[in-house]
Formats: C-alpha cells, sequence, structure tokens
C-alpha cells in the first residue's frame, strides 16, 4: 500500500513537472497578470508575508489550472483556450494596473461606478488628465515588448536541461504547497475573497450597477420639502465634523491611558471645547447612522427614514450656503444615504473617487485644500454650513495615519493580549492620534471667525477592548461600538455674540445623549424651528428629557449593554 502511494505520488509530481515544462510561458504569462496588482497592494502596505506566500499559493492553483487545460486532446484548442483566458484577464489587469499607478488601490465600486457614469467627454478630459507623455511612453514600450514576444518568439530556442527542469519543478510545488496550507490557515480573508483582478472587477461592476439603481430609487424619494416655523438664524459659521468608527474609550480625552488627544486635551484645559461625556450612536454602522444622524427619524419613528426632513435641505431652506466634503466615497451602497446628503448640498467635493471597502483611502489632510478653497470662495456676509465628512479611525488602520503620526507600538498596551492584537490596538491609538491632529486643524481654520464647530463620529469601534473582537457589528453589539465622543467648539467671536448659547452648551454635557436626535440639537443652536422640531429632543434645551430610554438593536443601552 505505501509503496502504491509512493508511485502515486511520484506520478502526480512527473505529471506537475511536465505541465511547468511544457506550458510554463502561459503560466508564466497569466501568473503576472494576476499577481502584480495585488502584491503590489500588500506590499505597499506593508504585508510582504501575505505577498510572498500568497504569489506561491496562486502559483500553486495555476499550475492546476493549467492541468486541465492540458487533459484537452487537441493541442490546437489547448492554445486557443489559453489566448481566450488570457485576452478575458488583460482587460481586467490593465485596468487594474491604471488604478494602482494613479490611485495606488485596487479596482473597487468607486471606480467602476465611476466610469459607467462617465461621458465620452468626460472621458477624453480623464485620458488628458492621467495619461501624459510619460504614460504614454510606459504604454507604448510594454505594448512593443509583448507585440515583440508574441511575433518573434524569442523564447522558442531555450532550452533547460531536463534534470535541472525537474529540480526547479519539484521545489516550485513544494513551496507552493506549504504556501497554500499556510496560506489556508492564517490568511484566509485573501484567499477566499476576490483574489484574482477578474473576479474584483466583476464583483465591483455588480456592486457599482446596484449601486446606481439603488441611489437612484433614493433620490427620488427622500422627502426635501421643508416647511420652517421660524428662522432666527445668524451664526455665520456653521461646521459639522462627521468622524468615523471612534470609541472614545480610546482618546486620552476621555481618561484612556495613552496620550493620544494632545490638542483637545489642551483645548479642553483652556476651556475651548465642551466634551459631552455620556453620548452614545443608535447603530455602529455609518449607513444606518446617517439615515437618523441627518433627519428626524429616530428610533421611535414609524416611517422609513427618507419620508422625513433632513438637516440639509433645512439648512438650505434657512439661508444656508451648504458645503458637502468627504474623505468617504463618492460611490457605493455604504455611501448612498451621504450621496443623497451630499446632492442636496450647495457644494459637494470628494477627495477621490473611491469606496468603503478599498483599503488605501488618502488621509483626512486632504480635506484641508476642500475647507480652504471653501473659505475662499464663501460670501463673508451670508451664513455657510459645512460638514467634513471624515475616515477617522476607519480599518484599516495603520493606513489612517502617516509614518510621522506613528508613536505607539503593542508594548504601549497593558492588555493580556496576544502581541499581534495589542498591534492592531496600538494603530488604532495611532489613527485615533492623528484624527485629534486633523479635527484640531479643521478648528484653527475657523478662529477668527464667528463660528460653532461640533464633532461628532458616526459610531464607534470594538478593538479587542473586551478580548476577541475587532469592528463594528449591528448582530453583535457592545459599548465600545456605540460610545462615541462629542465635542463642541466655539470661536471667541460666537461666545461674545451668543453668551447664552455657549452657557447652555457647558451645562449640558453631563447629559445621556443617543446621536439619532442630532437634528434638534443644531437646529435648537441655530435657532432654525420646523414642525418636527421637538426641544425635549435637544441634549442642550432646558426642556430636555433625560429620561429618553435610549435603544440599540432592541436592547436598552443603560440596562443592557453598558
Amino acid at each position: 500500500m505505501i509503496h502504491k502511494a509512493k508511485l502515486y505520488m511520484y506520478g502526480f509530481i512527473k505529471a506537475l513537472q511536465h505541465v511547468i515544462a511544457f506550458h510554463w510561458k502561459f503560466i508564466l504569462t497569466f501568473f503576472i497578470m494576476n499577481f502584480l496588482t495585488i502584491g503590489w497592494s500588500l506590499f505597499s502596505t506593508d504585508r510582504p508575508v501575505e505577498a510572498v506566500l500568497y504569489g506561491f499559493t496562486l502559483l500553486l492553483a495555476l499550475i492546476f489550472f493549467t492541468a486541465l487545460i492540458g487533459f484537452i486532446p487537441f493541442r490546437k484548442l489547448q492554445d486557443i483556450i489559453k489566448i481566450f483566458v488570457i485576452a478575458i484577464c488583460s482587460i481586467p489587469f490593465l485596468l487594474e494596473t491604471f488604478t494602482m499607478y494613479n490611485y495606488h488601490a485596487l479596482i473597487g465600486a468607486g471606480i467602476i461606478n465611476s466610469i459607467l457614469e462617465t461621458n465620452f467627454k468626460e472621458s477624453i478630459e480623464f485620458i488628458q488628465m492621467y495619461v501624459g507623455f510619460k504614460e504614454f511612453t510606459i504604454v507604448f514600450f510594454v505594448s512593443a515588448v509583448m507585440a515583440y514576444i508574441v511575433i518573434k518568439k524569442p523564447y522558442r530556442n531555450i532550452r533547460v536541461p531536463e534534470r535541472i527542469l525537474s529540480t526547479i519543478s519539484t521545489l516550485i510545488i513544494i513551496i507552493c504547497t506549504i504556501s497554500a496550507v499556510y496560506m489556508d490557515i492564517a490568511y484566509a480573508e485573501i484567499l477566499y475573497g476576490d483574489p484574482l483582478p477578474i473576479q474584483r472587477v466583476y464583483a465591483s461592476a455588480k456592486v457599482a450597477v446596484d449601486n446606481m439603481n439603488a441611489y437612484k430609487e433614493l433620490v427620488s424619494k427622500v422627502n426635501d420639502d421643508v416647511r420652517l416655523t421660524g428662522n432666527d438664524s445668524k451664526i455665520k459659521n456653521v461646521v459639522f465634523i462627521l468622524g468615523e468608527s471612534t470609541n472614545r474609550n480610546h482618546m486620552h480625552l476621555y481618561g484612556y491611558k495613552l496620550k493620544n488627544t494632545p490638542n483637545l486635551d489642551r483645548m479642553e484645559s483652556n476651556g475651548d471645547i465642551a466634551v459631552f461625556r455620556d453620548v452614545v450612536s443608535p447603530h455602529s454602522t455609518t449607513i444606518a447612522v446617517l439615515s437618523e444622524l441627518f433627519t428626524f427619524c429616530h428610533h421611535e419613528s414609524d416611517m422609513p427614514w427618507y419620508n422625513y426632513t433632513n438637516l440639509i435641505d433645512v439648512m438650505n431652506a434657512a439661508g444656508y450656503k451648504t458645503h458637502w466634503m468627504s474623505n468617504q466615497e463618492s460611490s457605493g451602497i455604504w455611501g448612498n444615504v451621504a450621496q443623497v446628503y451630499a446632492s442636496h448640498s450647495t457644494v459637494h467635493r470628494f477627495t477621490r473617487i473611491r469606496d468603503s471597502h478599498e483599503d488605501n483611502g488618502v488621509l483626512d489632510e486632504e480635506l484641508f485644500p476642500l475647507i480652504d478653497d471653501a473659505l475662499a470662495s464663501d460670501d463673508r456676509d451670508g451664513k455657510n454650513f459645512y460638514v467634513v465628512h471624515l475616515m477617522g479611525g476607519h480599518g484599516l488602520y495603520y493606513n489612517r495615519f502617516p509614518y510621522s503620526f506613528f508613536k505607539f507600538n503593542a508594548d504601549d498596551i497593558d492588555m493580556d493580549l496576544p502581541e499581534e492584537k495589542r498591534t492592531v490596538m496600538a494603530e488604532y491609538d495611532d489613527a485615533l492620534y492623528y484624527n485629534d491632529y486633523i479635527v484640531s486643524s479643521i478648528i484653527d481654520k475657523f478662529r477668527d471667525s464667528e463660528t460653532l464647530v461640533i464633532y461628532l463620529p458616526d459610531h464607534g469601534e470594538a478593538v479587542y477592548d473586551d478580548g476577541g473582537f475587532n469592528g463594528h457589528i449591528e448582530e453583535n453589539p457592545s459599548r465600545h461600538m456605540i460610545e462615541v465622543p462629542m465635542v463642541i467648539w466655539a470661536s471667541d467671536s460666537f461666545k461674545d455674540k451668543y453668551p447664552d448659547k455657549w452657557k447652555r452648551i457647558m451645562v449640558a454635557v453631563n447629559r445621556p445623549y443617543m446621536t439619532d436626535d442630532m437634528i434638534h440639537t443644531v437646529l435648537d443652536l441655530t435657532d432654525i424651528r420646523t414642525e418636527d422640531y421637538d426641544p425635549t429632543r435637544s441634549i442642550v434645551n432646558d426642556m430636555f428629557n433625560s429620561q429618553r430610554p435610549r435603544i440599540f438593536n432592541g436592547m436598552n443601552y443603560d440596562t443592557e449593554i453598558r
């Protein structure tokens, strides 16, 4: 039995050696087309181990795939199939190479969505923007080399001794097999996601088409019929900094031991900011939160969110020039609610084309020029409402801050956790350290004007705080996913003009609050009224109802989650 097993194994290896020897040119071409972009992405995000392991695993899969083609009895049919496969895969490969070169990101629904919505003129402008002399030269050179290889076949006279080829093939098979087993154990999310460019393009295209249809339906349903019952608004600038995935329990401002909020700490010690201590979000995902944060929809509502008046349209009706500036998605199912608000704003700008699931986002500091442009173009005598949507603490955390903000490491985390998890926690703390810089820098841009700034993230984030979970999910809630910071800052000129408002803000910092009532607070502070406005839902109002149950996913936060 053992002897037979050895014979089978020997025959199996010899068969794979034959596949490699006979089809090595196809395997190599196919490998490059399917590995280059994801390998580039992994190496660029300091994940060389995953890149190497995935490369060998992919190579093994391609060898087996080629072996299946080899079972076809007709040589010409084999060649036709190989040419067809290369041709089909070349388009996603070239497209993703382009996105990696220009955006440093794998293909995603945001880019596909942009392509589907682009007209001919915009396409020409896009090509002119990204394809200059350098890019043209590269494309021409690569095309010439490929044409030469296909026509002249310079490799046809290459002969490798059979013994050397056999040894190399055996080593490749062994290394690839070991890598595939380890990859399956340690990095299954890469292996079983969408590992090939053609898969990513297909999945992204499907999502993009669904997004476009869903977006059109949403836009047609949103209630923009605003009827003001009062409008005494005079505040020149109201700024809403919308954060992302920020757990206040990881902020030194809220008692966390690592000093990752030095700027906000200083502002609090100087009495410049009001730090609200007991605020929770109604959901733990962006789309669900945004459905209620900027509308009169809340837990007790009996209609879909889009049937309610939204804050952007209210501010428009009250005479404010509204701005939506975002470092989040310009498309994508996760961005549909944000896109609706953006489309209803007077001005809406995004840092780039992207989708939430694309890991390599640009840094939040890329929003600074957008804010500067808005300030330069706005009427100094007019009223302005700005929403600045950050990436904040969105995973992957190490993509959220530049190297200069690398401050903490696993040794700084005093918890009984494996080093890998403590490293993730340290990266999250670094992301919030950078977020402190972003929020304080945005505030600094408005110091010399009459401005009220509200900083509030959409939801929190669990970062192994209770042991084993990292991220946020509605179905398995913890307090870390919904306990968020809320900070209000006012310029000196605002405080001088509205001392009573600032006093009401400071008095309210310890009140329990859920942010599905945020629209009431904003309207209260800006002296705008609608039929749906309720003073008992405004945290800064003397009539505020502090006994309202804060319900998250059917559970009472104060009695079941806290």
